[in-house]
């Protein structure tokens, strides 16, 4: 039995069914599923009567629902005190980063960080989102910026809504002017960020009905950019890795407006140190800062 599996438990009874308790914690039903069977399990107890659209404790579940928030009470108590006694904002804290978020945020992000935590030091790893996501589970990293859903279950915090644009050679437009349709797309060469990059490139070719045999992958932002304004193909990217990087080319919203989410994200069975519960408090009011609002939507 773990505090994270009587989490889950807890957030299913105040949610009222699975599926929307797997969307509040950034899960997938799946991995929800099998922390309350796992639980049962040990508890040899069923503690849910599952509905066809909600679930309600059993008896047995009833009966242990108070000792089983009295133990997360307790938790969060003894983690508060531990947080007031070693409340000193000093250590290491090493943050992962994807390019996007390296060259839009970062610089504005670390200024403030100097400025708030003097005496924290800050290290910066830039990689794909495997590699964040890796960092996170072998302890080599304490924060990452993620696209979420994550992959390994990681907690994360959603910060914004980033919108996948196609650029095109300056001399193209498209039937509509104001956005490219898939039809469209399907009829230049696809100039493509290789793995590791910023967001998954062939998994929204493939959702989408593109080719993804005739496709060029290159790693580097700049080069896809660039292949681009020499008219040698078109390519797909996240609006913030084109918000310093579009001259020469054309910009175009896409019809049905996909987007990633960015979030940041740290380990789910850890409780952050007072540190880095400041720096994603930072994180999260510069993003509420430079995007008031939504980013606006195309809609077709």
């Amino acid at each position: 039995m773990s505090l994270w599996d009587y989490k889950i438990l807890d957030l299913i009874v105040k949610e009222g069914n699975l599926r929307k308790a797997a969307e509040s914690m950034h899960l997938t039903p799946a991995a929800v599923s099998h922390s309350l069977a796992k639980l049962e399990k040990e508890f040899g107890l069923p503690l849910f009567v599952r509905g066809r659209r909600s679930m309600e404790l059993t008896q047995y579940g009833k009966m242990l629902l108070p000792h089983i928030r009295t133990i997360l009470d307790a938790d969060m108590r003894l983690h508060s005190e531990l947080q007031r006694i070693k409340g000193d904002m000093n250590g290491l804290v090493r943050i992962g980063v994807i390019n996007s978020v390296c060259c839009a945020w970062l610089p504005a992000i670390l200024q403030r960080l100097h400025e708030s935590l003097p005496d924290v030091s800050i290290n910066i790893y830039q990689g794909g989102y495997d590699e964040l996501e890796n960092g996170l589970l072998n302890g080599s990293l304490e924060l990452a910026f993620v696209s979420l859903p994550t992959r390994k279950n990681l907690a994360a915090i959603p910060l914004l809504h980033d919108r996948l644009l196609c650029i095109t050679p300056s001399s193209f437009i498209p039937v509509n002017v104001s956005y490219i349709t898939l039809e469209e797309i399907k009829h230049f060469e696809l100039i493509i960020p290789g793995p590791g990059s910023d967001f998954d490139a062939i998994a929204f070719m493939e959702a989408n009905g593109l080719d993804t045999k005739s496709v060029h992958s290159i790693q580097e932002d700049s080069s896809i950019i660039a292949l681009v304004e020499s008219g040698l193909g078109v390519s797909i990217m996240p609006e913030l890795v084109l918000e310093k990087n579009s001259r020469g080319i054309n910009v175009y919203p896409i019809e049905s407006a996909p987007y990633r989410l960015i979030g940041i994200a740290t380990l789910t069975n850890t409780h952050p140190s007072s540190p880095v519960s400041a720096i994603v408090k930072l994180i999260m009011d510069y993003v509420r800062e430079e995007y008031p609002t939504e980013m606006p939507y195309f809609r077709k």
